[in-house]
C-alpha cells in the first residue's frame, strides 16, 4: 500500500438518451459513510487496502494505480475514491460524486439543477469522446422553476458507461443525507458568500443552515432527512420516479401548497442528450462540449487559436495575448451560435484551421454575452483509460433558495438563456493520438470559466507547466485584459502528459486553490 498524496485544502447531432440498465434490488455500499468520515479525518493522507484482485462493490478491495478525482469540495471527492477502489469506472465514481454534492455543496449543486459531461469509453482502440447534456428546463413560457436535469441526466451516464449497480453509487449521498456529515470548509466558506439568499430564504433552508440566525461554520454536522428520503427513492427506482411516479407527485404537492407553480406534467420535461464533441488541436486533440453550453466552444476556440503561439510567447504577454484572443472569439461565436443557445451554423466550421488562425491574438471588443457566475465542476480518471468532466449549474446559488417542507431538495429557478442558463457549462478532455487520455478538466464560474480552462490546458498540454502552478497562475477575466489573482472561477484538472495507461506515474491530480476542495489519487 502506498500513502495518499492530497492537494491542499486552501482557499454530430444530438440523440435523446435511451438508458440500457436500470439495475434492481438495494446493494448498497452500507460502509460508505464510516470510510468517507474516516479518511477526511485524517490529516492529509489515506490509503488503499484491500486485496490485489480487488472484489467488485468492495470499498478498498482493488490495489495498485486507481485512477483518481478533483472536486470544488473534498467529501465529493473522497466518494469517488471510494468507488474507485471498489473497482467502479471513472463514471461510476464521477456520477456518486455529484450526488454526493447535492447534500454537501448544495450552494452550487442542487438536485434541480442540470449539467453537462464529456466521458471517454475507455475501452476502445479509438476512444469515442461523448457529451451528455442535461440542463434544468423551463416545461413552459410562463415557468418560474425548472424541471431537474441531474437525476435523469447522471443515470444516463451511468446506464451506458458505469459497471458498478446503481444503488451502488447512489448509496454514498443517501448517507451522508440520511446520518449527516460535518460542513466542509469548502460548504461554509460558499454559504457565507451567498448567506443573503438563506436570509431571505424560507424557513427549511434556514433551519438547515443556520445557527442561532448565523451561517454554519466549518464541522457543524448537518443532517438532510427528506433529502435522503428522495435519493433513497431515486437510489431504488430510478429518476423515473421524480419525473412521471410517486416521488413526483408527492414534490409537486408539496410544491404547491408552499406556492411554488410546478405541475406533474412539468416534471415530465427535458431528456438527457448525448451528441459528439468538437475536436480541435495539433499536438494533443483537445475534445470540448458543445451546445447547448457554449462554454466547450468558448474553450475550444482559445485553445485552438493559441496552440501553436503559446509555448514561444514569453510568458508576462500570455495574459494580454489570452484576453485579445479571447474577445475575438466571443464576437465570431455570436455567428455560429443564436440567443436561444442553438447553433445557426455548423460547429465544425468554428473550429476550422482558418477560422482559429484569424482568432489568435485579433483583440477588438468583447461581445454582449450574459455572465452566470456559479456552479461547480469535477473530473474523474480510472485505471482502465476512462476519463470524465462535468460542469454542474443551479443557475443560481441555492437555486430558486426555498425547499418546499417534505422535499428536502432545492429547485432551479426556470432558465432564461441569459443570466440564468446552461451557457457555461464548460468541460473538455485531452488525448494523445485520439486513444491516451492526456488531460481531462472542467470549470465553473460564468464567462470566465472557457478563459480559464483553456488557459490551464495551454499551460500544462503546451507549455509543460506543472499543473499546480497552472491552477494557481492569475486569470484573465472577460472584458479585461489584466490578470487578476481573485474572480468567481474555478477549474478542477487531471493532467497525465505521458499518458494515463501508458504512464499513470505521470499524472498530477489537483484542486482549484481559489477553493477549499480536493484532489486525491493512488500511485
Amino acid at each position: 500500500m502506498k500513502l495518499f498524496k492530497f492537494s491542499a485544502f486552501s482557499e454530430g447531432q444530438a440523440k435523446p438518451a435511451h438508458p440500457r440498465n436500470q439495475s434492481r434490488g438495494r446493494g448498497a455500499i452500507k460502509a460508505a459513510l464510516s470510510a468517507i468520515l474516516a479518511a477526511a479525518a485524517l490529516s492529509g493522507c489515506g490509503w488503499f487496502g484491500g486485496s490485489s484482485g480487488g472484489t467488485p462493490g468492495v470499498i478498498g478491495s482493488v490495489r495498485g494505480f486507481l485512477g483518481g478525482a478533483t472536486a470544488d469540495e473534498p467529501r465529493a471527492a473522497l466518494v469517488a475514491r471510494d468507488i474507485l477502489s471498489a473497482g467502479g469506472s471513472a463514471v461510476d465514481a464521477a456520477v456518486a460524486a455529484a450526488f454526493t454534492l447535492t447534500v454537501t455543496y448544495p450552494t452550487q449543486m442542487p438536485l434541480g439543477g442540470g449539467g453537462a459531461c464529456l466521458v471517454t469509453s475507455g475501452t476502445a482502440k479509438l476512444r469515442a469522446i461523448e457529451m451528455v447534456s442535461f440542463p434544468a428546463v423551463a416545461a413552459r413560457a410562463d415557468s418560474t422553476v425548472a424541471t431537474p436535469g441531474i437525476p435523469r441526466g447522471l443515470f444516463a451516464l451511468h446506464a451506458r458507461f458505469g459497471v458498478l449497480r446503481w444503488e451502488q453509487v447512489m448509496s454514498p449521498a443517501e448517507s451522508l443525507a440520511r446520518n449527516g456529515g460535518q460542513a466542509t470548509r469548502a460548504f461554509a466558506n460558499d454559504l457565507v458568500a451567498n448567506w443573503d439568499v438563506v436570509a431571505r430564504g424560507d424557513d427549511s433552508l434556514r433551519r438547515l443552515y443556520s445557527r442561532g440566525g448565523q451561517p454554519v461554520g466549518e464541522g457543524v454536522p448537518l443532517v438532510h432527512p427528506d433529502l435522503a428520503v428522495v435519493l433513497g427513492a431515486i437510489r431504488q427506482r430510478g429518476p423515473g420516479d421524480l419525473h412521471s411516479g410517486q416521488l413526483g407527485r408527492m414534490v409537486v404537492q408539496a410544491a404547491s401548497a408552499a406556492g411554488i407553480d410546478l405541475r406533474v406534467d412539468d416534471l415530465a420535461a427535458g431528456a438527457p442528450q448525448f451528441g459528439p464533441s468538437l475536436r480541435v488541436g495539433e499536438r494533443f486533440d483537445l475534445f470540448v462540449g458543445a451546445t447547448p453550453a457554449i462554454g466547450g466552444i468558448a474553450t475550444g476556440q482559445i485553445y485552438g487559436a493559441l496552440e501553436a503561439r503559446w509555448r514561444a510567447t514569453n510568458p508576462a504577454e500570455r495574459a494580454s495575448l489570452l484576453a485579445s484572443t479571447g474577445a475575438s472569439a466571443s464576437r465570431a461565436r455570436a455567428t455560429f451560435v443564436g440567443a436561444d443557445l442553438a447553433p445557426s451554423r455548423p460547429l465544425a466550421e468554428a473550429m476550422s484551421s482558418a477560422n482559429l488562425r484569424a482568432l489568435s491574438g485579433a483583440g477588438g471588443a468583447w461581445a454582449g454575452e450574459a455572465d452566470t457566475p456559479g456552479g461547480t465542476a469535477l473530473a474523474v480518471v480510472d485505471r482502465n483509460g476512462m476519463a470524465v468532466a462535468c460542469s454542474f449549474a443551479g443557475y443560481s446559488a441555492f437555486g430558486i433558495g426555498r425547499i418546499p417542507p417534505g422535499v428536502g431538495f432545492l429547485l432551479a429557478p426556470a432558465p432564461d438563456n441569459a443570466a440564468r442558463s446552461a451557457r457555461w457549462l464548460t468541460v473538455a478532455i485531452g488525448m494523445r493520438d485520439r486513444k491516451e487520455v492526456v488531460f481531462a478538466g472542467a470549470a465553473s464560474g460564468g464567462a470566465g470559466a472557457p478563459l480559464a480552462l483553456s488557459q490551464v490546458a495551454l499551460d500544462t498540454l503546451v507549455a509543460g507547466r506543472e499543473l499546480g502552478a497552472a491552477l494557481a497562475a492569475d486569470r484573465v477575466a472577460p472584458g479585461t485584459a489584466a490578470p487578476a489573482s481573485g474572480g468567481p472561477t474555478r477549474v478542477q484538472a487531471i493532467v497525465c502528459l505521458d499518458g494515463l495507461l501508458e504512464a499513470p506515474s505521470s499524472c498530477r491530480i489537483e484542486a482549484e486553490p481559489r477553493g477549499a476542495g480536493l484532489g486525491i489519487g493512488s500511485q
